[in-house]
């Protein structure tokens, strides 16, 4: 006779109980049909207050006299539970004869051991603590809510894992001193969910890595991955009646808990977005070092200092390496790595063998100054939900800068811009992309879909933030500079009385050489020395051409006079001063100006507020303003008269612009491209 509904029944497996040898194989106890607690125990208080997982294995058998042929079955949870606080979940592990044990290690590995954390444990952890101390180069700090996987003695019968989740992360960065200087490391002290449940052999500092050999006796911290090793099946209610026929269904929730949680959410206000970052910038000319040095997989080398990148090669004369994205190349093939910042190589492969050899190495020296960072992001739709995005970034990143932000199952991605244009993560699990260099555009496929409703976010340091020291602009040139006013003060303050123009002399003598400095009457000193002089204020600056040893006599000679303050009013640009026979370069008076913007053929706008402006004069009839460190014409005075005109806007020099503003995109070769200027309110 035919197989009918009633001869599908479930029987209860060899153990019926949260213990780790719960399941097993099949028995003939048959679980009766709406009768109540024949799987699942009623739900304690301790439960519902703090949290269970309950795991119970049954087995679909067929009870029947004939043979017929079973044609299959399939199983549902058909209503959800009544109490809001619990779910019921499906799964399999395809085993008939496993235990609950093995189900519990496929339930958790959602999260599967991924690359090598760069860290090590700082110090011996024992069982019971709930913080991690660790030690890295850089001070990104693993995510709230990130797992790490902490794993004993590694490939030795006695290997044990344990997955701690990171609840509180901070970082300190501190120096250490060893044969070869001084260098620094952040020390990251980590807060954890739960307790340790061991103890952890840990490492003492040092500045090179330890080998993989030495990583294996103590303990080898790790990333996580997500695996997603199990399929589970639940069931949601409608929010919307669905009929035959309808191609979507709006359930309630497409998720359902699989282990107790409890999360505390708290708001931050008032907090700065745009946090910090570095970037390695060139920071000096190429230098050339010969050195003896054992240089393999189990040695580094330590070149004194930053490198910047793309400028490194390193021979012993039979065999060259240079870097390309933090990576030593011999050729196209990879040989060792390169930490810019701290100037250190490593190797992977023994390519100058064990022994001491004589090494040539040139670089360009390089520093990491801190910058604000730009971000951008974009929202993850249901509909533009993909792996790979290209997006443009203006302006366009400084190489090595960039990192892209994503969330997959609810766990942040990072990848980086190696500064080679390669964007990469710390697993090429997580995705990988490229930067162009040029344009800026962004091309990337992540690792995983990211969640619909988060973000990708891009963060970035532009080239204005970040600048090689040989294109700053510096004031007085770059020069040390002395400051000395009227009222015997080494201060720019204003001083005690006004300079006559032409009449300051500067004298000093190392050892029998003599030298003089003079003042030209336009405010600028000249001979033996450079530097400024506003006669109105009484102040000057000096930079000598020698320095002089400490303790060395200055000599400084002047003629003041009387300073006269009066206010100016201004109708139509022309203006008085209420005075006549005014003294050449004599003149100090501040007028308000709004800086203006116009790019291409769009509408002129301010450049933000309307500000101050000192004006002077060049002591031959010509006003000029300053703009950032550059004087601009803007005007002419009648000394004998006392009067003087002002140009109603004065157009400021495409360079003065973009380095005032910070002005930086593609079309900046243009060198109209963008106008400003300054206009008098």
């Amino acid at each position: 006779m035919p197989i009918s509904s009633g001869d599908i029944q479930f029987v209860k497996t060899q153990v019926m109980d949260d213990a780790p040898e719960g399941g097993g194989g099949p028995t003939g106890t048959v679980i009766p049909s709406g009768s109540s607690n024949e799987i699942f125990p009623d739900i304690s208080e301790t439960d519902r207050a703090i949290g269970n997982v309950r795991m119970r294995k049954v087995v679909l058998g067929v009870e029947t006299d004939d043979v017929d042929t079973f044609l299959g079955s399939n199983i549902i949870v058909s209503l959800p539970p009544d109490d809001e606080n619990v779910d019921v979940t499906l799964f399999s592990t395809d085993d008939m004869f496993d235990r609950r044990a093995d189900a519990v290690a496929r339930l958790e590995a959602y999260l599967n051991v991924g690359p090598t954390y760069a860290a090590y444990l700082y110090g011996n952890h024992i069982a019971g603590q709930n913080t991690l101390l660790i030690y890295q180069k850089t001070d990104v700090l693993p995510p709230i809510g990130a797992t790490l996987v902490l794993t004993k003695r590694e490939g030795y019968e006695d290997e044990s894992r344990e997955y701690v989740r990171v609840t509180q992360a901070s970082s300190e960065l501190q120096s250490f001193d060893d044969a070869n200087g001084t260098y620094t490391r952040h020390i990251v002290t980590l807060t954890l969910q739960n307790f340790l449940e061991q103890d952890f052999g840990g490492f003492n500092m040092q500045r090179f890595d330890y080998t993989q050999e030495q990583v294996a006796l103590k303990t080898k911290l790790s990333d996580t991955v997500v695996a997603d090793a199990a399929r589970y099946y639940g069931v949601s209610l409608l929010e919307d009646d669905a009929v035959i026929g309808d191609f979507t269904l709006k359930a309630a929730s497409m998720f359902s808990q699989l282990v107790p949680s409890a999360q505390v959410e708290t708001p931050i206000a008032d907090a700065r977005t745009n946090q910090l970052n570095g970037a390695v910038v060139s920071a000096g000319g190429t230098i050339t070092q010969s050195l003896t040095a054992v240089f393999s997989t189990t040695q580094n080398l330590f070149i004194g200092g930053g490198i910047a990148p793309a400028t490194l090669t390193i021979s012993n004369g039979a065999l060259d390496l240079s870097d390309t994205g933090g990576r030593l190349m011999n050729g196209g093939t990879q040989v060792g790595n390169v930490d810019y910042e701290n100037g250190v190589l490593s190797l992977t492969s023994n390519v100058y063998g064990t022994s001491g050899v004589a090494f040539v190495i040139v670089y360009s020296p390089a520093a990491v100054p801190q910058s604000v960072t730009q971000s951008q992001g974009f929202a993850i739709t249901p509909e533009g939900r993909a792996l790979s995005f290209v997006r443009t970034i203006e302006p366009t990143p400084v190489p090595g800068t960039l990192s892209v932000s994503y969330m997959a199952a609810g766990r942040w991605y990072v990848l980086r811009d190696d500064g080679s244009g390669a964007v990469r993560g710390s697993s090429t699990a997580f995705g990988a992309g490229s930067l162009n260099p040029v344009s800026g555009t962004l091309s990337v496929t992540l690792g995983a879909l990211p969640d619909v409703g988060s973000s990708i976010i891009m963060v970035w340091v532009e080239p204005e933030a970040a600048r090689a020291s040989d294109l700053l602009t510096l004031d007085n040139d770059g020069k040390f500079y002395w400051p000395f006013n009227t009222s015997g003060v080494s201060s720019l303050s204003a001083g005690a009385k006004a300079i006559e123009p032409g009449a300051v002399t500067i004298e000093w003598s190392i050892g029998a050489a003599d030298y003089v400095a003079t003042d030209d009457g336009a405010g600028n000193i000249t001979g033996d020395a450079t530097g400024t002089v506003n006669y109105a204020n009484g102040t000057m600056r000096i930079s000598p051409d020698v320095l002089p040893a400490p303790g060395t006599t200055i000599t400084v000679s002047l003629d003041t006079s009387t300073r006269v303050t009066s206010t100016i009013s201004i109708a139509s640009g022309s203006g008085s001063f209420g005075v006549t026979g005014i003294t050449p370069g004599s003149v100090s008076f501040e007028v308000t100006g709004q800086l203006k913007g116009v790019y291409l053929a769009n509408p002129i706008v301010n450049w933000g507020p309307a500000t101050t402006y000192r004006i002077t004069d060049d002591g031959a009839g010509v006003l000029q303003a300053r703009i950032g460190d550059y004087l601009l014409n803007v005007g002419t005075i009648n000394y004998s008269a006392g009067t003087f005109v002002l140009t109603g806007s004065t157009v400021v020099p495409y360079a003065v612009a973009r380095l005032v503003t910070a002005w930086d995109n593609i079309y900046k070769a243009s060198t109209n491209a963008m106008n400003m200027f300054v206009q008098t309110v």
